[in-house]
């Protein structure tokens, strides 16, 4: 019979093995997250499906400031600085729900069935995007927040959020596997990224980091694909699509919320090849008197001709700053929000 002395004596030998393994991994991991950093990598959120519910969730928080909820796709998520509009408009609670890459119209819907919800949304979206062929293009991120998103998955996502805030190594692109994955390639390390996001979805582009050039001629390269593959309906099928939209709309206010539609800025060819297939005397300047709600397109804002878009279509973050306060100037001038 082992006695309890030769027991207590195994239990502190694990105890000290167990120690040393754990200052082992925590070596590991410092000295891994400070070469990372002396290679200039820096920590950052990654955006995903949990970050968007986070932020879903804001909409129907409980509290004194009306929500300010902001849709569409990377230019309006890129461009529009918090912080600004959380100081410049004091009696609202901003929500950044825009997706890189999606039209917004499933999140609007989303919006309209959602009883609670009052607020005020700034929907980014040109004429395109109102097209009925793009309006589920967001229902995903909608869906998994209304089947999928559970407390231990809020509870998951919070911790998320200061791991990833904290460390370079939270990234997965560090991992033993992607790691492994880019050595076999020839490539040693990981992509650095132009783009940083935040905790509350916002996100800057260091355009000093691109190729604006290459970047640019992307952007109109792929809007010309997209309008080969997917032709522009002619402006009274476009119109008829909207009617659905009009009954989103109707549903917000009737709750006494609003609704503002707003086309973002573009420039070169992108913008002439835009405004080209989508004339805005037969689409975009038609649809307030269609869906009786305010619709604001850039080229009404004079305090945005100057400023500049490296790519055609995005901000350097060092301009969001003066392009976020012109914005406000506009939804204010027009009574759509208060200061």
């Amino acid at each position: 019979m082992r006695s309890s002395t030769s027991s207590s004596s195994s239990i502190r030998h694990w105890g000290v093995a167990c120690f040393f393994c754990a200052l082992v991994a925590v070596a590991v991991c410092v000295g891994t997250e400070l070469h990372w950093r002396s290679l200039g990598y820096e920590s950052g959120i990654i955006d995903s499906k949990l970050l968007w519910a986070e932020q879903r969730d804001q909409v129907d928080a409980r509290g004194s400031r009306t929500p300010l909820v902001i849709l569409g796709a990377s230019r309006i998520e890129f461009s529009v600085d918090m912080d600004v509009l959380e100081d410049a408009l004091p009696g609202y609670r901003p929500v950044m729900l825009a997706i890189n890459g999606h039209y917004p119209l499933a999140v609007l819907r989303d919006l309209a069935e959602d009883e609670d919800f009052n607020g005020v949304v700034l929907c980014d979206i040109d004429a395109r995007g109102l097209s009925a062929h793009y309006f589920d293009m967001q229902q995903p991120y909608v869906d998994y927040h209304r089947k999928q998103w559970t407390p231990s998955w809020r509870v998951h996502r919070r911790a998320l959020d200061l791991w990833q805030s904290t460390a370079v190594i939270a990234n997965p692109d560090f991992g033993l596997l992607p790691t492994l994955l880019r050595w076999s390639g020839g490539r040693a390390d990981p992509w650095k990224s132009h783009i940083r996001f935040h905790r509350d979805r916002s996100a800057d582009i260091d355009f000093q980091r691109v190729d604006t050039a290459a970047a640019t001629q992307a952007f109109v390269d792929g809007f010309k694909r997209r309008l080969q593959s997917d032709p522009p309906p002619s402006p009274e099928q476009w119109l008829a699509g909207l009617a659905e939209v009009g009954k989103w709309v109707a549903q917000i206010k009737g709750r006494g919320g609003e609704v503002v539609f707003y086309d973002t800025p573009t420039s070169g060819k992108l913008r002439e090849y835009a405004d080209e297939a989508f004339p805005p005397s037969l689409y975009w300047d038609r649809l307030s008197a269609t869906i009786h709600a305010p619709a604001l397109r850039y080229t009404e804002i004079s305090a945005l001709e100057n400023i500049p878009l490296a790519d055609g279509s995005h901000l350097d973050f060092r301009n969001k700053h003066e392009y976020t306060h012109a914005l406000i100037d506009a939804l204010v001038d027009r009574g759509w929000v208060q200061r």
